[in-house]
C-alpha cells in the first residue's frame, strides 16, 4: 500500500508510472492549438483507457469523448461522461442491443459503413425506444473500414435518413496511413489529401440535401494538418496526452508523460543487464521502447519477464538500479497495466485505475 508523497524510486517495479505535469502539458497544448480556429477535439481513449484523464481532457474542452469498442463506452459513461462516439462498427444483435442500451442513457455515437449495419442498428433503437446517433465511415486511403466516397457514401446516408431511430449527424474518416510519416511535409499532404475526400463527401451529402453537423477525423500525428483543415469539425487523436517513442520519432512536440519503470535483476559482464519489465510489462511492434535513464543503454530485446539491455556508453549498472523507459507504443503497453503510479516532480500523488483494461468487446 503506497501513500501519496512517497519517491517514485521507492515503487515496486515493473511499473507504469505517468508524470502528471507532462499530462496536463500535453492536454493543455492541444487545446490551446485546436482553440485558434473553429475545430475540436473529441479524444481518443483507447490510448489512456481511464476516466480521469477522459475528464482532465473534457474540462480542458474536450467536446467529448472518442472510443475503439462498445465495452470502453460503457466505462466511460459509467464514469459519467455522456457524449461518446464509438469509432468502429458495433455488428451483431448481442452487441448492438447493448449499444442501444447505453444510448438509453448517453448520448452515443456509432460509426456505420453498410446499410445493412444501419438497418440492424435502426431495428434495436426502435425496440428500445431510443434514438442512435450515426456518422457514416468514409474509406480516405487506409483500407480499412469506411464506405467509399463520394456516390457510395450519398447512397447510404439517403438510406439512413429514412431509417426510423437512427439520427445521422454526419461523416468521420481516419487518415491512419498518414500519422506517421516521418517526413512534416509528406504527412501533412496525405493527411489534407484524406480530408479532402472526407470533407468533399460531406459537400456532396449536404448538396442533395442532407445535413451534416460532424466531420470527425484526425489522430495525434495530423493534428496540425487535419485540426486546421477547413470543413473539419473536430478531431479523434489520442497518443498525445501520454506520449509514446514512435510518434515522438516523428518530430510530435508533445512531451513524455507515461513511462515504464524497472529494475535491474542480474548482470552479464559489465555491458549487459537484465531488467524485470517483459513482454507482459510492455510491447514491442512498433520497435523497442527507449531507455531514457541512464543514458547510453538501449533495449535489445524482450523476454516473457526480462528485458535486455546493452550498453552503448555511459555509466555501469548494478543489480537493484532502476531503469527508466518510454514505451514504444502507449496504447497497446497501457492494456497490460492495471494502474497508474501518477507522480508530481518524483512523488507519488495518486493511483489511477486503468479501469478501460481489456476491453475488447
Amino acid at each position: 500500500m503506497y501513500l501519496p508523497g512517497e519517491l517514485k524510486e521507492e515503487l515496486l517495479t515493473p511499473c507504469l508510472c505517468l508524470d502528471i505535469e507532462r499530462l496536463e502539458s500535453n492536454i493543455r497544448m492541444m487545446s490551446d492549438y485546436l482553440a485558434q480556429g473553429g475545430t475540436r477535439i473529441r479524444p481518443h481513449s483507447k490510448t489512456h483507457k481511464c476516466p480521469t484523464i477522459a475528464w482532465m481532457q473534457l474540462r480542458a474542452g474536450a467536446i467529448g469523448i472518442t472510443c475503439a469498442k462498445l465495452s470502453e463506452a460503457e466505462v466511460m459513461a459509467r464514469a459519467g461522461i455522456r457524449d461518446i462516439l464509438i469509432a468502429n462498427q458495433i455488428v451483431g444483435r448481442a452487441r448492438i442491443a447493448r449499444l442501444a442500451g447505453l444510448a438509453a442513457y448517453t448520448e452515443v455515437m456509432v460509426a456505420v459503413d453498410t446499410l445493412q449495419n444501419a438497418r440492424d442498428l435502426s431495428q434495436a433503437a426502435q425496440r428500445a425506444g431510443v434514438t442512435i446517433r450515426v456518422l457514416i465511415e468514409v474509406e480516405v486511403g487506409m483500407g480499412r473500414c469506411g464506405v467509399l466516397p463520394g456516390e457510395p457514401a450519398l447512397a447510404l446516408a439517403s438510406a439512413i435518413m429514412d431509417l426510423p431511430g437512427l439520427r445521422l449527424d454526419g461523416v468521420m474518416g481516419y487518415e491512419g496511413h498518414a500519422v506517421m510519416i516521418p517526413e512534416q511535409d509528406a504527412r501533412a499532404e496525405a493527411a489534407r489529401k484524406a480530408m479532402g475526400i472526407l470533407v468533399g463527401t460531406r459537400d456532396l451529402l449536404v448538396a442533395n440535401g442532407i445535413p451534416v453537423a460532424i466531420v470527425s477525423g484526425g489522430g495525434s500525428g495530423t493534428y496540425d494538418s487535419t485540426g486546421v483543415f477547413p470543413g473539419v469539425t473536430e478531431i479523434q487523436a489520442g497518443s498525445y496526452a501520454t506520449m509514446d517513442a514512435k510518434y515522438h520519432s516523428v518530430g510530435l512536440p508533445f512531451v513524455h508523460a507515461l513511462t515504464i519503470q524497472a529494475t535491474v535483476v542480474g548482470m552479464r559482464g559489465t555491458d549487459v543487464a537484465i531488467t524485470d519489465a517483459g513482454m507482459k510489462t510492455m510491447t514491442s511492434e512498433f520497435g523497442m521502447p527507449t531507455v531514457i535513464h541512464p543514458e547510453g543503454w538501449e533495449l535489445e530485446r524482450l523476454a516473457e519477464e526480462h528485458g535486455f539491455l546493452r550498453r552503448t556508453g555511459g555509466t555501469a549498472l548494478a543489480v537493484g538500479d532502476l531503469v527508466e523507459m518510454v514505451p514504444s507504443h502507449g496504447c497497446t503497453t497501457i492494456n497490460l497495466h492495471d494502474q497508474y503510479y501518477v507522480t508530481r516532480r518524483g512523488r507519488l500523488e495518486a493511483i489511477w485505475p486503468i479501469a478501460a483494461r481489456g476491453c475488447i468487446i
